[in-house]
């Protein structure tokens, strides 16, 4: 099973309360310190045991890397990259707690969008905001800067800047690690479950990017398009009065769940690729709802809502303080 599929049970779970289990092979879902909000993603090692794949870490000593001497990897590096491959499973986590739905909803979004920026050449001008991405991705995975600032995507590859500034593909330095914890004792069922685990690793690094393994939302919107970043951006360029109808059905009170969340990954792109740069495009958003009563009201309220890159201090010098004065408790 592709984690496209174990993605997509995740998102099916959000939107249904009675999902059967996770069908895979020694995979499967398990609620940590008995919180029903939240299920993680769980090997199981035997029939005695399992571990959840963000403490894989667990199944050998850690103080091995301090004895360490190895001609690439370091102490500190081991160190960052063990915490790197155990959070990065975060991105699998179930988290149907209300306080978590912002968290929920960026990692989709960033999600999403790095694994469909795909390359394409010198044509290619998203490079920087896919790392952007990544970047934040991680972090709402529970990463620090100490850990994302060193990576990069070249050629669609994942690269980490080692303590010496060289830089590594990731699944290099997934081998690297695993040949030297693979060094130390082990019981049977403890290494051959650290093999499983390596073999996720290296696809969880390639589901990420989108290499060989890229997950699309499997839902009949005709506005789903506008999801993805470079059609946006591409349609906003040519026929912006066609998007900005997009951005008016987005706030359709009769939207399926599934239609809302596409609503939101387009509004997000509208935040992010227009107005966080741009905010004065609102005012031609403003003029072009004219015929219609309280849409952009509606639409502003619910960009603002969102809390993704932009405010109301966004729009200081945008001439609609008159609207923003109307919207109560948004920030």
């Amino acid at each position: 099973m592709s984690f496209s599929k174990i993605y997509d049970y995740k998102l099916r779970a959000f939107f249904n309360e009675r999902i059967s289990d996770l069908s895979h092979e020694y995979l499967f879902y398990s609620y940590p310190d008995q919180e029903q909000n939240l299920r993680i993603l769980t090997l199981n090692i035997n029939e005695q045991s399992h571990i959840s794949l963000v403490r894989w870490h667990d199944l050998f000593d850690r103080s091995l890397f301090t004895k360490m001497d190895h001609p690439i990897l370091s102490v500190a590096d081991a160190e960052r990259l063990i915490r790197l491959l155990s959070l990065i499973f975060n991105v699998f986590d179930i988290h149907k707690d209300i306080t978590y739905s912002q968290k929920n909803l960026c990692c989709f979004y960033y999600q999403y969008q790095v694994s469909h920026l795909a390359e394409k050449g010198n044509e290619f001008s998203l490079t920087q905001d896919r790392l952007f991405f990544l970047h934040h991705l991680l972090f709402e995975l529970g990463l620090g800067d100490d850990i994302y600032d060193r990576l990069t995507i070249e050629n669609n590859k994942m690269m980490y800047r080692m303590e010496d500034a060289q830089q590594y593909d990731m699944h290099i330095l997934i081998d690297i690690l695993h040949e030297h914890i693979n060094k130390n004792e082990m019981d049977i069922d403890t290494r051959a479950a650290l093999g499983k685990i390596k073999i996720l690793q290296g696809q969880l690094v390639n589901f990420i990017l989108g290499s060989h393994d890229v997950y699309d939302f499997p839902y009949d919107d005709f506005n789903k398009p506008f999801a993805e970043a470079t059609m946006f951006i591409h349609a906003y360029n040519s026929n912006k009065n066609r998007v900005l109808e997009v951005l008016i059905d987005c706030i359709n009170e009769h939207q399926s769940p599934t239609e809302q969340f596409i609503s939101n990954m387009i509004m997000m792109n509208y935040s992010y690729f227009v107005l966080k740069s741009n905010p004065s495009e609102i005012t031609y958003f403003k003029c072009f709802c004219k015929k219609k009563p309280g849409v952009f009201m509606k639409v502003l309220s619910a960009l603002l809502e969102l809390r993704f890159f932009i405010d109301k201090s966004s729009f200081t010098n945008t001439g609609i303080n008159y609207y923003l004065s109307r919207l109560k408790g948004v920030k």
